[in-house]
């Protein structure tokens, strides 16, 4: 029974005897060195700069003078003389309008002052008879006080009848009654006349508001300009208030361009300082200058930023409203500013700096850009915690972290 359980046990030892002399034996195999892999990028090296740095901003041309021209009364077109982007001259007749119901009124109107002078007229001729009256009138008022007095004597002694003086009386009566309505007509002589001249000088407005619509039959130009939109045609039926056509005037064009916010403080600076901001931009082959006039006094919502209306400088074949334009805004001049490839930059404000052959995320500053002379655009930026000398990734790596090992190409 022993032999049975210790065969087994031996057999056992001698097995895990025999491994441990092989692994002993067995040759040491050398560790392999994992080296861990560099990106070749290029690099940039900080070197402050005194530069008047650019950004780049985008508009579109429009103008604070444009005139919608309205149909004045209702009536048929019956003449168009102008297209949609035609140059028109200050006056030019633009659009005609049927006349003959404005003709009509107008004569009706010219008899109506006719009338009111022919009453004025009358009236002064009338004061005058009036005045020439009077005096024939007072005498026949003092002729039939005499026969009353008369009556009077001749009654008392008993020569006429109580019938008599009655009838002279009453013919003295009368004669007092026709003075006195002689008189209180030359005394309102006055009042009639002042109310037949305010007639008159109604009916002299309604005459003038007639010549004016007659006038505005013609729709003329305002100012020198292009038509912009033209919404009727020939034999047309318009109504008051309905418009015509539009005219932009071409000596008032600018540009509206979205300046970002995080320029907007500067920018207000400088236009409180008086300083005359200027852009420029390539349109169609010409060069145009442009200066900032004014900043919107409106944000719009989900902006990133204000509005800058910018006034053209130069003459330049007069651009049509709405067309897009790419403008390099240049802002004051500033200290201790690197200049950078725009490869450089990760996000919107953040460069990888080589330092001892590993990236080093640093936070910088956008001041803005500069146009060199082979045509392409720097960024300029600003941060504290880079140094003269030091090495700015200047290649975009997808996956750029801190700590990433790189080798500067040369």
């Amino acid at each position: 029974m022993l032999k049975k359980i210790a065969l087994p046990i031996v057999i056992l030892g001698l097995a895990v005897a025999a491994f441990m002399l092989l692994k002993v034996s067995e040759p040491e195999t050398p560790a392999m060195e994992t080296k861990e892999k560099a990106w070749l990028v290029e690099a940039v090296e900080v070197d402050y700069q005194r530069i008047a740095p650019e950004i780049t901003i985008y508009g579109r041309v429009e103008t604070p003078r444009d005139a919608s021209l309205k149909a004045p009364l209702e009536a048929d077109v019956i003449e168009v003389n102008v297209l949609e982007g035609d140059i028109v001259s200050a006056g030019q007749t633009l659009i005609k309008l049927d006349d003959i119901d404005i003709q009509l009124a107008l004569q009706q109107r010219q008899a109506d002052v006719r009338e009111a002078q022919a009453q004025i007229e009358s009236e002064n001729q009338r004061f005058e008879r009036d005045k020439q009256l009077l005096t024939n009138q007072k005498q026949l008022l003092a002729l039939a006080d005499k026969a009353v007095q008369r009556a009077r004597k001749l009654e008392q002694t008993r020569l006429v009848s109580q019938a008599s003086l009655d009838e002279a009386l009453s013919a003295y009566e009368q004669q007092a009654l026709a003075l006195k309505q002689l008189q209180f007509d030359i005394d309102n002589h006055a009042v009639r006349l002042a109310q037949l001249q305010a007639a008159k000088q109604r009916a002299e407005a309604l005459l003038a508001q007639a010549e004016v619509n007659l006038s505005r039959t013609e729709i003329k130009a305002p100012f020198d300009g292009r038509v912009a939109g033209l919404t009727v045609a020939l034999g047309d039926r318009v109504r008051p208030g309905d418009t015509l056509l539009t005219v932009y005037d071409l000596d008032n064009l600018e540009v509206r361009a979205q300046i970002p916010g995080r320029y907007i403080p500067q920018v207000r600076q400088l236009l409180r300082d008086g300083k005359n901001l200027k852009a420029r931009a390539e349109v169609d082959g010409q060069l145009m200058q442009l200066s900032l006039n004014r900043l919107s006094g409106e944000v719009s919502e989900d902006s990133g930023g204000i509005d800058g209306l910018f006034r053209i400088e130069n003459n330049m074949a007069p651009l049509p409203l709405g067309t897009f334009v790419e403008l390099q805004l240049q802002l004051a001049e500033q200290e201790k500013v690197i200049e950078i490839p725009f490869s450089a930059l990760y996000g919107m404000d953040r460069v990888y700096r080589i330092d001892d052959g590993h990236l080093q995320s640093v936070a910088v500053e956008r001041v803005g850009e500069i146009e060199r002379e082979n045509g392409k655009n720097s960024l300029l930026i600003r941060s504290e915690a880079l140094e003269l000398g030091d090495l700015i990734a200047a290649t975009q790596l997808p996956n750029a972290i801190t700590g990433l090992r790189v080798k500067v190409a040369d």
